[in-house]
């Protein structure tokens, strides 16, 4: 097989070489308008990598992966409450020399459950329980299901 030769391809000398840049970017939430501007590529270029590129769509889906799950750990923590330590730098005087001193004061708190964290948890991992509207999820529900009965007798 003959070798291929001439100058390489922009994404062969802008984007592939970046890579480990890019899930840095992605770890740290940048949006793929931040990523282009980064990589000094418009968003049709961007875009055309992603359609034509499979290892750099790959690098954008499973960069964004491990940010989820990280979002979604916080989330769950932060409903359901947490503790955690507190540490603060007090200035003092010592009443014999008048010599100024610091010391660390560290302090155990609790975080309490945050009500809209779980409204949102539940909603997302109990949605067949947890609704801002149950009853129009109901009549959504019921609407599907006499669509499906019409198609299913139209069909015949």
């Amino acid at each position: 097989m003959a070798e291929k030769r001439g100058r390489k391809s922009a994404y062969e000398t802008k984007i592939m070489p970046r890579f480990d840049e890019i899930r840095e970017w992605l770890i740290n939430g940048a949006s793929n308008e931040n990523i282009a501007y980064n990589l000094g590529i418009n968003m049709v270029t961007f875009y055309k990598y992603v359609k034509e590129k499979n290892e750099f769509n790959e690098l954008l889906k499973n960069g964004r992966i491990a940010v989820v799950a990280q979002l979604r750990s916080a989330l769950i923590k932060k409903a359901m409450g947490f503790e955690y330590q507190e540490s603060k730098i007090i200035e003092r005087t010592d009443p014999e020399t008048g010599e100024k001193y610091q010391t660390v004061e560290t302090y155990n708190k609790k975080a309490l459950p945050d009500v809209a964290a779980i409204n949102l948890a539940l909603k997302n991992y109990d949605s067949e329980n947890w609704s801002n509207d149950p009853q129009g999820d109901k009549l959504k529900r019921e609407e599907l299901e006499l669509k499906k009965q019409k198609l299913e007798k139209d069909e015949w």
